[in-house]
This record gives structure tokens, sequence and C-alpha cells, in this order.
């Protein structure tokens, strides 16, 4: 599970270091990358085989805990600075950036003092505190680190409920990652609580029933993939969103087919760019090819004297019916295009309606069209009914 999620925030740190590059002035992505890029070394450090190759190769034991925590302790300002410019309801967010930025830094700097002094000198990857937690300097060491955890993990906690109360009306994605990160942030403020509770116990010549890591790996664990969650999320979100778009324009492409290709037929000009074949790949530009559809049905309807929906009106399916009648009579009439002209009584179409407007409104006529065509003895006012 521990490579799982270091590989997971691997993978949000790539995707997030790639919207950076395209919007490198965006302050929140440099901050997250530098959140991702923290929790993604430290992951990757506290795993013990990398952890023991680490100690082996600078034989200095146990030097990949401290790289670990420095590295937790970078991703906790970042974190920390980020939240609090989100923050609009916080008071003096400057001043609180600068208090910190210098509590990171002196956090790290004495935490590095007080590792060198300490007598930690065989290497241990998983059992770290429970060997070491009661050795000269480093109980202070390990309380400053907790501390510092405890106060980023304040932070976000009180800065997600704030922004989940001013933002109930956002989308989901964007609701459920911010309730994510509210939960991440308690997990990790319990986790410093038991964590403190540990190191005091052990102070006071006590001994835990379980060793440190049967409670604080779990509350580790479930903090850091809850933060990983949430800041996936709105990205799985968009991607989600831009899927479900593209599949909804192209049942639009499809509902719009049959009318497009018997206009097509009886006047082929109307069309650009004519078929090659079946349009299997029509969902990698669909937003263009619908475009092109539309702009087509509307030119092949001009030509038979049908002209478009006016700007404020709504897309009556009884107007559709129709429209969808006189489309089928001036197609079967094409010798005679007056006799299609006369039957319309629409107005003028207005240029500044929306394609949204257009393609609900064409689909409403298409639909109309088909059945008239399927139903060649009956009236499409009967479609309607």
């Amino acid at each position: 599970m521990h490579i799982s999620i270091a590989t997971l925030f691997w993978l949000v740190l790539i995707v997030k270091t790639a919207d950076l590059l395209r919007q490198p002035h965006n302050w929140g992505l440099r901050h997250l990358v530098m959140l991702c890029l923290g929790l993604s070394i430290a992951l990757t450090v506290g795993i013990p085989p990398i952890y023991a190759t680490i100690d082996w190769l600078t034989h200095v034991p146990n030097l990949a805990k401290l790289l670990q925590h420095l590295a937790t302790i970078s991703a906790c300002g970042a974190g920390s600075v980020m939240m609090i410019r989100l923050d609009r309801d916080a008071p003096r967010p400057g001043a609180r950036v600068r208090r910190r930025i210098a509590l990171a830094g002196a956090v790290a700097t004495a935490m590095t003092v007080l590792f060198f002094l300490a007598p930690v000198d065989e290497s241990e990857p998983i059992r770290f505190a429970d060997r070491y937690s009661t050795a000269a300097f480093i109980p202070q060491y390990m309380l400053l680190f907790i501390a510092m955890i405890a106060v980023v993990c304040a932070d976000v906690a009180i800065s997600t409920w704030r922004y989940g109360r001013r933002r109930r009306g956002a989308n989901v994605p964007l609701r459920m990652s911010v309730g994510l990160m509210f939960a991440a942030a308690i997990f990790g403020i319990a986790y410093c609580l038991f964590k403190a509770a540990y190191i005091v116990i052990r102070l006071l010549g006590e001994s835990p029933l379980k060793g440190e890591n049967a409670l604080s790996t779990p509350l580790a664990l479930a903090a850091v993939i809850l933060g990983a969650t949430s800041l996936a999320l709105p990205k799985v979100g968009a991607s989600i969103d831009a899927i479900l778009h593209r599949l909804d324009r192209l049942r639009a492409y499809r509902r719009l087919h049959p009318l497009w290709s018997d206009l097509y037929a009886a006047m082929p000009e109307i069309v650009l760019n004519p078929p090659r074949g079946r349009d299997l790949m029509a969902i990698l530009d669909i937003d263009y090819r619908l475009y092109r559809r539309v702009i087509e049905i509307s030119d092949g309807m001009l030509a038979l004297g049908i002209v478009g929906l006016p700007r404020h009106a709504h897309p009556d399916p009884r107007r559709a019916a129709a429209v969808a009648e006189t489309l089928a009579t001036g197609l079967q009439r094409m010798e005679k295009p007056a006799a299609a002209s006369a039957v319309t009584t629409q107005a003028p179409a207005q240029q500044d309606r929306s394609l949204d407007d257009e393609i609900k409104w064409l689909i409403l006529v298409a639909d109309a069209y088909e059945w008239q065509t399927s139903h060649p003895s009956k009236s499409a006012s009967e479609w309607h009914r």
C-alpha cells in the first residue's frame, strides 16, 4: 500500500506539473506542485529498501528518516501557504503566510541539528519511534515534527471548512475534493495527537501494549490517501465531464444524421467536406463536426425557404413538427422550391443564438422529420401528440 500511495502521488505530481507548465504564473499550482513533490519524496524515501539504500550509500544511519521528515515539512509549508491564500476569510493572510514559511524553516533547521546530535547509530526503517523515542534529543525532534504537521492540518481544516461553506453550490467533484481534504486534515490531527501521546508515555517510562506503528501508520496512510484523492478528484471530474460532453455531442451528431443525409443527397453543395465512408472517428473532433453539421442543415433549410428559430422563441415541438413537414414537402418537390417557401411562416433567424440552442432546435426538427418520413401517410403534428 505504501508503494501504491507513493506511485499515486508521483502521478498526481506529473499531472500538476504539466498543468503548471501551461499556466506558469498560477501561484496555486506552484504551491500544489511543491506539496506533491514533498510528499512524493517523503513517501518514496520511507519505503524500507530505499530507506536502507540511502543509509548505506551515505554511511549516515537513518539519514533517510531525516530526509523523509524534511520533505514532509516542505510539503506542509507549501500546503499551509496554499490554504491560507485560498481562505479569503482569513485575517491578514500575507502575515500568516510569512509566519508559516518562517516556522517551517525554523522547524526544519532545529530538527536537522537535533538529528545529528541524537545517538541514532543503527538504521531503523520501520520501527524508528519504537526504538529511539526515548533517546537523547529524539523526543524534541519528534515533537517539533508533530507540532508542524498539527499546525498545517489545523490550517487545512479551517480553510476547507470555510471554503466548503462558501461554495455550497459548487460542482460535485469540487465539493467532494474539499470534503476529502477536510477529512484528511482531521486524520492528520489524530495522527499528531496519537504520536505525541505515545512519546509522552514512553518518556514516563511506560510501554504501550502495541508498537507505535499499530495506529500511527493507519492514521497517516488514511490522511495521505484522502489528501491524494482530494488533489486528483478535480482533474478526474473535469476529465469525466469532458468525456460526457463528447458523448452528448456525438449523440446529437448521430440524431441529426438522417435529416442531414437527405439534405445532402438533394443538395450536395451545402457540405464543405463530403463524407468518405463511415464516421467511425467522429468523436475525436466531434465539436467541429457537429458545428459543420448544424451549419449544413441550416444552409439546406434556407435553400428550401425555411429559416431558423427566432432568438427568443422556445424550441417548441409543435413548431418543430411544422418545420419537419415543410422539409419533407420541400425535399419531395425540389423541382418546385417555391412551394416549400410558401409554407413557412417563421421570422428570420437571429445571428446571436448559441450553438447549443441551435442543436436543441435542430434535434427536435430532425426527430420530427424522421418520424414524418417513416409515417408518410400521417401528419407531423401527430408526432408531437
